[in-house]
């Protein structure tokens, strides 16, 4: 029989400790509630995990790397807990056969675009959008364009895409984005000592499979066979894993079952990509980009990358997103990395043998792959306002569903998503208890 552990008054199981799951915890604990995190990795974290050693001369970020504006839940934790972040230059152009070309082919047409998807009055894929406005031949460039660019960026697969989410996320201005000094893992690490100081036990390796419950009584099986019981439940994981099919490893079973919660879940959309950091032992790319934090290589497998830039160093990372990452998730690292330098090889007009002798340092982050996440981050499709509605709303006050993914605001997908979820969850939990 497994064992059964529960914590004693007020208690909550909280699965997962990625940026959502620690801040649900944070903040359940200013309010003598007694919290158990389940992890079922090795580390806390989740999609944000800064690398250490490995060659590199740096600590790099192999998930979340942005603070994407003045984010006011982000930069008021990072500065109460001390740690220091700066600007990042986001200036950015074109490079084709080792010509850098800052202008935008696009400026035109974008706002023609943001026009058009202004005025529609009911929402619609972004694939359905694209055809009816901008099918003719004369805007096939602005298509792939458009297409490149949600699967670039958003992850977004246009052919589920809404066109509202994405027009309301493109319209506002990002602002000065920034980068957190020494990698994100500062904030990961400053949210778990508070938890554990405050009585938060924190267990790893201990895989969620099977949650039993009745209204305000929850136990929870896991792979291990252990078994934890509490009053209330927050599944604070990637929506990939409320979306596994009951064959997978990853499925996590309800009983008695709840299957509008799942099936809104699955009206959320979740992309996939593929993260490369590279480092050489020589700066190439510096006076070809005149000094640019990102370059586009159009056409290439490897089409986004950028430097550390203000930090000068010998860091350049490639970014694959949605489709294209689809398309080398089965690969090798050998292979993916063998595209990177063939892409870099193109636009930089170096040969790859050139680029590979002066490698000094190499990670393929490639999250389709990697186990209880299985991909990057969600986007919106037309089903997933109403989807969010539901997660928003608690089973039976018993269980409680949080994440980047359930966040209503701009922008989504970011760490700033997954922290403010987790902090709104805690705040419906308490009124609860």
């Amino acid at each position: 029989m497994p064992s059964v552990e529960k914590n004693k008054g007020k208690s909550v199981v909280i699965i997962g400790s990625g940026a959502a799951g620690l801040m649900t915890a944070f903040e359940l604990l200013k309010h003598n509630t007694d919290v158990t995190v389940l992890e079922s990795k090795q580390r806390p974290g989740g999609r944000l995990h800064t690398l250490h050693g490995h060659s590199f001369s740096q600590p790099v970020e192999l998930g979340a790397e942005f603070i994407h504006g003045d984010l006011p839940l982000t930069l008021s934790l990072l500065d109460k807990a001390g740690i220091s972040y700066h600007p990042v230059n986001d200036t950015m152009g074109r490079l084709e056969k080792g010509i850098f070309k800052r202008e935008n082919n696009f400026t035109a047409y974008w706002s023609m675009l943001m026009k058009q998807m202004a005025s529609i009055q009911y929402d619609m894929l972004l694939a359905v959008f694209l055809n009816t406005y901008f099918g003719e031949d004369k805007y096939a460039e602005l298509r792939s364009f458009i297409k490149n660019f949600a699967g670039g960026f958003d992850l977004a697969d246009i052919s589920t895409a809404s066109t509202k989410a994405l027009y309301r996320e493109w319209s506002k201005e990002m602002g000065t984005q920034y980068r957190v000094d020494g990698g994100y893992k500062k904030l990961i690490d400053f949210l778990e000592t508070e938890c554990r100081n405050n009585g938060c036990i924190i267990h790893f390796s201990c895989c969620a499979k099977k949650i039993s419950w009745h209204k305000n009584e929850v136990n929870i099986l896991t792979m291990c066979s252990r078994m934890f019981k509490a009053d209330k439940i927050v599944l604070a994981v990637p929506i990939s894993i409320l979306q596994a099919d009951t064959n997978s490893r990853d499925y996590i079973a309800f009983s008695p079952a709840v299957p509008q919660h799942i099936q809104a879940a699955k009206n959320i959309g979740f992309g996939t990509v593929i993260k490369i950091i590279l480092e050489f032992y020589e700066n190439f790319w510096k006076a070809k980009t005149k000094n640019a934090g990102m370059i586009f290589m159009q056409n290439e497998v490897v089409p986004t990358w950028w430097t550390q830039l203000p930090v000068e160093n010998n860091i350049l990372t490639g970014w694959i997103g949605n489709e294209k990452a689809v398309a080398l998730q089965n690969e090798t690292d050998e292979v993916i990395l063998a595209k990177a330098v063939q892409s870099l090889s193109h636009s930089f007009d170096m040969a790859e043998e050139k680029i590979h002798k002066n490698l000094k340092a190499f990670k393929i982050a490639n999250w389709s792959k990697e186990p209880d996440i299985y991909g990057g981050y969600s986007f919106n499709m037309v089903e997933s306002a109403g989807a969010k509605h539901i997660l928003h709303h608690p089973v039976e006050d018993t269980i409680f569903f949080s994440g980047e993914a359930l966040f209503e605001g701009s922008p989504g997908g970011t760490v700033e998503a997954a922290l403010s979820s987790g902090k709104k969850t805690a705040e419906a939990v308490l009124k609860t208890l």
